[in-house]
């Protein structure tokens, strides 16, 4: 199958549970938890960020990567600070799988004044010399307009994880034009530079 078919099969399926995992074979794991629609615990409306599911699960199964994505809206935003089973659920893989490193995939409106955004929580989540690999590896693809923890320093998730375990964590904000459907080769630079980055750090805990 061509990338631009499994994307958008990726993209496209609709799952009757609240989350779909994988468990992979290397100690990575893949999160996506706002690729639904979603009601927020105020009653309003979280828009879908797309792509960041089909991305999640095109990388993990490129790299044999784990992945938790959310697929069914359970009235809380898991990236919020409310206690919500998806991170619930992730502590437990991480732990039980000695998960090393936690890449975090979410969406950014296409008015945002980057490409991609790295969330750190102010480079407390994750070695400097990790985060610049992988600033590299986008930058190779052309994606060179990235910034750090402007606006998003990292979500409810990235601090619940920091806060529960010493792994590596990133936030990755993508800009919405390397979510676009008229533009599959966007999206392609973006997963071939976390592939890239991915199979880069695996090399180094061996």
């Amino acid at each position: 199958m061509d990338f631009e078919k499994e994307i958008i099969e990726y993209e496209n399926t609709n799952y009757d549970r609240p989350y779909i995992v994988k468990i992979g074979l290397i100690p990575v794991i893949i999160t996506a938890p706002h690729g639904i629609k979603q009601t927020k615990s105020d009653g309003k409306i979280k828009l879908s960020e797309p792509f960041t599911k089909a991305i999640t699960q095109y990388i993990a199964n490129q790299t044999n990567a784990s992945f938790l994505i959310k697929t069914k809206d359970t009235k809380v935003d898991a990236n919020s600070e409310e206690k919500e089973n998806f991170k619930d659920t992730l502590l437990y893989l991480i732990k039980k799988h000695n998960i090393k490193l936690l890449i975090d995939i979410h969406g950014a409106k296409k008015e945002r004044d980057f490409d991609i955004e790295f969330g750190t929580l102010n480079n407390l989540s994750i070695d400097y010399t990790v985060i610049k690999e992988l600033e590299d590896a986008f930058k190779e693809e052309g994606i060179k307009n990235i910034v750090y923890n402007n606006p998003f320093k990292g979500g409810g998730i990235t601090r619940y994880i920091y806060a529960n375990t010493n792994i590596d964590i990133i936030q990755i904000e993508i800009n919405q034009k390397y979510r676009d459907y008229n533009n599959i080769e966007n999206i392609q630079k973006v997963c071939n530079a976390l592939n890239k980055f991915i199979n880069q750090y695996i090399s180094y805990l061996k």
